[in-house]
């Protein structure tokens, strides 16, 4: 059997530490020049798997001590101490520059002897796509479950589009309920989320969760507070309630990302490269609020009282007599011997929008 090395990792790392902090930082691979023409066309991959070799590895046992958690068998740990210590990870491909792979999330120290790379395809590499079609929280139950915050984190962001500190507290707060109440969420209403706002704050609720307006698990109180009850229903209710300690905590902590929000989001003045350094800050201090402990932002409340609604009523159809269009009929507005929706009936009705809720 023949292995060859087609490259060398540069990282600030010169010796081992845990990888889930290595996984936090960036790194180079730097490819040898034999090798340099199998890079073309790589620029077109986000992803790509890193095979290493665990060089400073001595020795192995096949049931070990883990980093987290009890003895268990080698093969079904990722520890670096392996009979072929080969190591393998998926990273995000930042950018080339000629033999150098700009790389971020790769767990793998200075000097490490690179064996392969392949990108990451993932109709090939993805183990869990039956899995989510059966279960379409699979991936995030898996994040709660090993609290692997970080990665929650990540994954909201996609839903809201931007990284801040409140959506960071938001997957903070609904993790940690996930946990204790020992939850899942089929988005069937056993679940409930009682926001208490309807800023940043909710949506990392929404997504972690799995509470949604959608599937009628989430209900908002417009009472302006950065707080959410948990409720699980069953043979009786469960509930947590999680309040926001100190909501001045950016100012205090934070005060120049505070005067940049001031600037650029609350007076709408701030310049372009105000923008992205505001971005940029409140992209790390949602990293780091999500390391914390959650009781350094949180009061915690436990079995608390609250009034629910019933599982949400499923309502008859009409159609308005003037647009045609169809409508639930509790919100059909009756005019003599006309159904008009509220639209055509210049009829009040309620707006959920940045204010809260408000009479139009």
């Amino acid at each position: 059997m023949e292995i060859n090395k087609i490259g060398e990792v540069r990282s600030k790392y010169k010796e081992p530490v845990g990888p889930d902090e290595m996984r936090k930082s960036k790194s180079i691979i730097e490819v040898e020049a034999e090798y340099v023409d199998g890079l073309d066309q790589i620029e077109n991959y986000e992803y790509l798997q890193i095979l290493f070799y665990f060089h400073k590895s001595e020795g192995y046992d096949l049931i070990a001590k883990r980093r987290k958690g009890p003895e268990r068998g080698l093969f079904t740990s990722r520890s670096p101490r392996r009979p072929t210590p080969i190591g393998i990870t998926t990273v995000e491909l930042l950018k080339r520059e000629d033999n150098k792979l700009h790389v971020y999330g790769l767990d793998a120290v200075d000097g490490t002897p690179v064996l392969d790379i392949k990108p990451y395809a993932s109709f090939m590499d993805h183990p869990t796509l039956s899995l989510e079609k059966k279960t379409p929280r699979y991936q995030i139950n898996k994040l709660i479950k090993y609290q692997n915050l970080h990665d929650l984190l990540l994954k909201a962001g996609e839903l809201h589009g931007h990284y801040c500190p409140f959506l960071a507290l938001g997957v903070l707060a609904a993790a940690d309920a996930m946990t204790r109440l020992d939850a899942d969420n089929d988005g069937m209403e056993d679940l409930l989320a009682v926001v208490e706002t309807n800023g940043c704050f909710s949506d990392g609720v929404q997504y972690t969760a799995g509470t949604t307006f959608g599937n009628n698990s989430l209900i908002y109180r417009d009472f302006g507070k950065t707080a959410v009850t948990f409720v699980k229903r069953g043979d009786s209710l469960e509930t947590l309630r999680y309040y926001l300690k100190d909501s001045n905590f950016v100012e205090q902590k934070y005060p120049e990302a505070a005067k940049l929000f001031k600037k650029v989001i609350a007076e709408r003045k701030g310049t372009k490269k105000e923008q992205e350094k505001m971005k940029e800050l409140w992209q790390e201090i949602a990293f780091e609020i999500i390391e914390a402990d959650i009781k350094e932002y949180f009061k915690i409340e436990e079995n608390i009282e609250i009034e629910l609604p019933d599982y949400a009523p499923i309502f008859e159809d009409q159609n308005c007599s003037k647009c045609g269009e169809n409508l639930m009929a509790s919100k059909a507005v009756q005019k003599v011997d006309e159904v008009l929706c509220r639209n055509c009936a210049e009829s009040k009705y309620y707006q959920l929008d940045g204010s809260g809720i408000i009479e139009k």
